[in-house]
């Protein structure tokens, strides 16, 4: 049996309870709207209370997703048949909406809450994306809240003449629809039977710029208590726009679209929101999608300000994944051309300058003609790339707790590569090309694959699931739902998962899952030295 009718600060609502079976007790509360709706007078303004309803709302249909020119590589391989194999939903200026999965019976039960923020970017995606079923984390304790939000240019349009009318500011409208989630969620939990003192936000990709921009926001209040980033600490190298960039770039932004920049507001609300994307909008496209250091919303220019005086205490989890890049300073979504072993030796020679020669790289870190792009996105993962990898995620940790910061830090690698069908092999779907590729985690973190015996009920349909897949996922998720209880990813039946502090700790989630700690080995001194090259960590205060 379910928890029944819930009554929130603005009314009952009622959800759907799962059938008789593995997830009996479990309530599903789809589009549970948080905010009033963002068209029309409300566009490009912060978010504001919704209206109280009377009698009981059934919520067991989901909101619209939000406003998005297209879903870009999302809508390519892998991406289509693993996470959108059954199509697209609705997209609406109406957005604000919330989903909640319990197991709670009750409201006096106080367990941990999940507020998790979808990737891609800050411009695609939506909160209820297949991969993100979240009924085993439920089922292991945890209340999972997804949430729906602006996104692109009704997210983060910033304009003189918005900022005149705003305050002084402008843009920010999907992070303060972030913090108006927590407030919603803060305020009404408990009658889902969460712990509004015991709030975790996390994401993946584009979602750890917003749950790592919510953290490290004044306006959370110390309400977040941990933080989980996938493929992404969102610590260095993550600095804002000022207030007078931002209105720069919506003013070229408009005038890109062929929109007077001065337009009034009454007539900027006025136009239809397709009048707002063209065929292809180029790097406009991306700047537009883009946080600002508001001086409310966000403090400080520089991210890790934001994140070290705010987040300070937070507990966190953050890695990434072997395959999202390699020693090349670019990032695919998809299958990236393989690396030779002439270039895996230049490329490493480009990113490590004198420390190729000092660590005889070419002596102690060979390569062959058939292990060359795999050596390289492996090393790229580790830290010899441009993105910073494993080494980052573990000084992270050292530096907090250096400087006497409370919270927990953990760190991974997910190196688990998902099985594919033969037919597959030399396609873009082929696995030893995309190797453990982006967001390819999330299958286990939230243990939302399924594996029928003959495989006509899997999902994704396209994944041959083995049983090793469901016994990591049930392992990776156990870690998930742990952290979230306690700040602690460790439990009974689980391989040792070392902190991230002085000793540098880390886990590898793959093939075996194996703990490390230590930087004595000669791999971890040469990645700390690239490391402490970097203008991004000699910057720190």
């Amino acid at each position: 049996m379910g928890i029944g009718i819930v009554t929130t600060k603005y009314g009952k609502m009622q959800g759907v309870e799962a059938p008789e079976g593995k997830y009996a007790g479990i309530t599903y509360f789809k589009g549970v709207r948080y905010g009033a709706p963002t068209a029309g007078e409300n566009r490009f303004k912060p978010p504001v209370d919704q209206e109280p309803w009377a009698g009981v709302r059934i919520c067991d249909t989901y909101g619209d997703r939000a406003m998005q020119p297209s879903m870009g590589g999302l809508a390519e391989e892998p991406y289509r048949s693993d996470f959108y194999f059954e199509g697209f939903p609705q997209a609406s200026e109406d957005c604000l909406f919330l989903n909640i999965t319990t197991g709670a019976q009750s409201p006096e039960e106080r367990r941990p809450v999940y507020i998790w923020f979808h990737g891609g970017g800050l411009g695609g995606g939506y909160s209820y994306e297949s991969v993100f079923e979240n009924s085993e984390l439920a089922r292991k304790g945890v209340v999972v809240v997804t949430v729906g939000h602006r996104l692109n240019v009704f997210g983060y349009l910033a304009l003189p003449q918005l900022s005149a009318e705003q305050g002084g500011i402008s843009g920010n409208y999907g992070l303060m629809d972030e913090i108006k989630a927590l407030d919603w969620v803060y305020e009404n939990i408990a009658a889902f039977g969460g712990d509004p003192e015991n709030i975790t936000v996390g994401g993946q990709s584009g979602g750890t710029a917003k749950s790592g921009a919510l953290a490290g926001s004044p306006r959370q209040k110390g309400r977040v208590k941990r933080v989980i980033n996938q493929s992404n600490l969102n610590w260095v190298g993550r600095d804002l726009n000022t207030m007078e960039e931002a209105e720069k770039l919506g003013q070229d932004f408009l005038a890109y679209l062929g929109i007077d920049p001065d337009i009034s507001l009454e007539e900027l609300r006025a136009l239809p929101a397709e009048r707002f994307y063209g065929e292809k909008l180029g790097p406009l496209d991306m700047a537009i999608g883009a946080m600002v250091a508001d001086g409310v919303n966000l403090k400080y220019k520089e991210m890790y300000r934001n994140i070290n005086e705010f987040a300070c205490d937070c507990d966190y989890i953050s890695g990434g994944n072997f395959g999202e890049s390699n020693m090349l300073t670019t990032f695919a979504l998809g299958p990236q051309k393989p690396v030779t072993e002439e270039e895996y030796y230049r490329l490493a020679k480009e990113q490590l300058g004198d420390l190729y020669e000092k660590y005889e790289f070419e002596k102690n870190f060979p390569c062959t003609a058939e292990n060359a792009d795999r050596m390289s996105r492996r090393y790229a993962a580790l830290g010899i790339s441009m993105f910073g990898g494993t080494i980052i995620n573990r000084y992270f940790g050292a530096y907090r707790k250096e400087h006497q910061m409370k919270g927990n830090t953990y760190s991974y690698l997910f190196s688990r590569v998902a099985p594919c069908h033969p037919e597959e092999i030399g396609t873009s779907r082929d696995s030893e090309r995309l190797l453990a590729w982006h967001s390819s985690e999330l299958w286990y973190t939230f243990a939302s694959l399924r594996r029928s015996q003959d495989g006509t009920q899997n999902i994704p349909p396209v994944r041959p699931w083995t049983e090793y897949d469901v016994e990591l996922a049930d392992k990776v998720s156990s870690y998930w739902a742990n952290f979230m209880k306690t700040g602690d990813p460790n439990g009974e039946g689980l391989p040792y998962w070392p902190k991230s502090d002085e000793e540098y700790g880390w886990i590898e989630l793959g093939d075996e899952i194996v703990g490390y700690t230590g930087r004595d080995s000669l791999l971890d001194q040469m990645l700390y030295e690239h490391m402490m090259r970097r203008e991004e960590i000699k910057n720190l205060k």
